[in-house]
């Protein structure tokens, strides 16, 4: 297939879908170019297309898919692709996003699409087939009832060995709150998203493309990539996995990606090879060590909930609260129709899963999500939960009371932003790990300190005992991670804030644009690509408010981080950071000061060219981004400020 005269990055392209009238057109991509791709450009759409009333299970709401201008492109770590539509999760239902790796985003790119737009119910169950500048939608009623493993040997069957797909399982054809969409090599997006697919009665989207995006300057694009791939290398950490149980195989890399990551090929001790990352793979672990099982029942336990198209996030909520009532006696095992003393075991795990995916009896409960669980069981149930139970996400990931930049960074965010988070977090593990292996990690506490002033844009940025500069280091890394994410660039390695082969150990924070300069031919710089970030942050807050978030009331991250003291995390034992001396800082009991954050967070809206009294936007801020009609339909809203 030949991309003709597609714009430079980007295909030109985007699928819309209508189930409801079985009609498929197509937008033009560069109509949204402001918005760069990704994550940017879906937002647009979604503020165009999903009006607040709408439910996240109403026809009208739409799921909207989103590659961006790197994506197979061969830039290195772009081959992400943002999901973002209302999610039926989150409660109340609001707009919410996700990411997701692999393959599926590139070759749909291949296939001659940016994205696609769905819409609309089907009549019956169906897929979503496209084949190089071809889509269909066709029946899914031999699909419908199977989980993702039959449904991608099904796909195969009919499209051939190369297709590449997106489903979601039975969870999601019966609208569990928590259900997943998975992709082919076992990537999955949270946020309720597969629910919403099942309400649409569709199944998958399946692709194959053969196609390649055009690329302004590929001699560059070589160049800059050789560059990237010196500066990404450096010791990993591997999961501390006893060998006898699972053996690490080797890299388990996305599209056209010579990046490292934690993401792998590992061996069961069955001689089964699984792709296993980050929380997923070790949810069930603690439980499995604490009553003695087999570690391959935490493997298994992790392919049941991809299988099946559950969130193993929720679930690891679930299991705990479930195990929580039970030891206080608020809930007995008839209620919940599992043997609770095999907690830790594969068959707890497919018992638990299969009664939420098909709502058998307690698991129709359960099926509606934690959030929600007071509405069945009264205000007591609430009383068993814990900090990560607080919608998308686990809510005491890298807190605030411990990195102090994360309290405005959870304050905005409808989810737990996870990427956002580890713009942060991941440099203080690799400055942990060089206090433990030098040889492992280049982040010595200059380096560190370095990184934090030119990326978070601050002298005292990374003094993590105090509030100074906190504010201006938020707004860099939000706008940083909204941009990458439009991008398509993985969070697992970028940015690129240290190195090992760097004469100072430094990284560089205007490769990103220098990459989307060479793949488009649009001259960008750091500071042009950071406010293609300021533009879509503003535009999901825009949507936020519009949707009944409360600005000021609602710019809060969890009350637990203002009361509880913090003691313990798995990610940092010792709980300590980079400090203002020459040792490291324990944070060991602290808590988020409440005066010193509304001080940092009127500073942020300061910093935002918001209104610093009410935390609303201001017209002319909006203006200048671009997004005037964005402020008049604010403004007769009463929300510009």
């Amino acid at each position: 297939m030949n991309m003709g005269d597609a714009i430079c990055g980007w295909c030109g392209k985007i699928l819309r879908v209508d189930l409801t009238r079985s009609e498929i057109t197509e937008l033009d991509t560069m109509r949204y170019g402001d918005f760069l791709g990704g994550r940017g450009i879906a937002t647009r759409i979604y503020w165009d297309e999903v009006s607040p009333s709408t439910g996240a299970f109403d026809p009208g709401n739409c799921l909207i898919l989103m590659s961006g201008p790197l994506g197979a492109t061969g830039a290195q770590g772009a081959s992400r692709f943002e999901m973002i539509s209302k999610s039926p999760l989150l409660l109340p239902e609001r707009f919410c996003y996700g990411n997701l790796g692999g393959f599926f985003g590139p070759i749909l790119k291949r296939a001659g699409y940016d994205g696609i737009v769905v819409t609309g119910c089907a009549e019956k169950p169906s897929y979503i087939w496209i084949h190089d500048g071809k889509a269909e939608i066709r029946d899914a009623g031999s699909l419908w009832g199977k989980n993702i493993w039959e449904t991608q040997k099904l796909l195969r069957e009919a499209h051939g060995e190369k297709v590449r797909f997106l489903a979601t399982g039975i969870a999601g054809e019966n609208r569990c709150r928590a259900a997943t969409v998975m992709t082919d090599n076992e990537g999955s997006v949270t946020g309720g998203f597969g629910a919403v697919m099942g309400s649409k009665k569709l199944k998958a989207i399946a692709v194959i493309g053969s196609g390649k995006p055009n690329v302004a300057d590929r001699k560059k694009l070589i160049e800059l990539n050789r560059y990237t791939i010196k500066l990404s290398e450096r010791g990993t950490l591997r999961m501390p996995i006893p060998k006898k149980y699972m053996r690490y195989v080797g890299k388990a890399p996305c599209y056209q990606c010579g990046l490292d990551c934690l993401r792998g090929t590992f061996q069961t001790a069955s001689g089964r090879d699984v792709v296993r990352k980050c929380q997923s793979m070790v949810f069930y672990m603690p439980w499995v060590f604490m009553t003695g099982h087999g570690i391959d029942d935490a493997v298994d336990a992790t392919a049941v909930c991809n299988d099946y198209g559950i969130c193993t996030m929720e679930l690891d909520n679930l299991i705990t609260w479930l195990n929580a009532c039970h030891q206080s006696g608020f809930l007995a095992e008839k209620d919940i129709g599992l043997d609770m003393s095999s907690i830790g075991s594969i068959q707890f795990i497919e018992g638990l899963v299969d009664m939420i995916a098909r709502r058998v009896g307690f698991g129709d409960v359960l099926a509606e999500g934690l959030l929600r669980i007071s509405e069945r069981l009264g205000k007591g149930a609430r009383a068993h939960f814990n900090e990560h139970m607080t919608g998308v996400g686990m809510g005491g990931y890298y807190s605030p009371r411990e990195y102090i930049p994360h309290a405005l960074i959870y304050a905005l965010e409808p989810r737990q932003p996870i990427a956002q988070l580890h713009e942060v977090s991941y440099l203080i593990a690799r400055w942990l790990l060089h206090r433990i292996r030098p040889d492992l990690s280049p982040t010595t506490d200059e380096v560190f300190r370095a990184a934090a002033v030119k990326f978070w844009g601050h002298e005292k940025a990374w003094d993590m005992t105090t509030y100074e500069g906190k504010a201006i280091a938020a707004v860099r890394i939000q706008n940083r991670t909204y941009a990458k994410d439009s991008l398509v660039l993985c969070d697992a390695a970028w940015p690129m804030m240290d190195s090992f082969n760097t004469p100072d150990n430094s990284g560089d924070s205007a490769l990103e644009s220098r990459l989307f300069s060479a793949v488009t031919g649009i001259d960008t710089d750091e500071e042009d690509l950071l406010r293609y970030g300021d533009r879509i942050f503003n535009l999901q807050r825009a949507i936020l408010l519009r949707e009944g978030w409360r600005a000021r009331d609602d710019d809060v991250p969890a009350e637990i981080n203002f009361t509880e003291p913090v003691q313990s995390d798995p990610l940092n034992p010792q709980l300590i950071v980079p400090g203002p001396g020459a040792e490291p800082a324990t944070v060991r009991g602290n808590i988020l000061d409440r005066g010193k954050f509304e001080e940092m967070r009127r500073e942020f809206y300061l910093l935002r060219g918001w209104n610093p009294e009410t935390g609303l936007q201001k017209r002319a801020t909006l203006e200048a981004l671009g997004l005037s009609n964005v402020a008049e339909e604010l403004e007769q809203l009463g929300l510009v400020g």
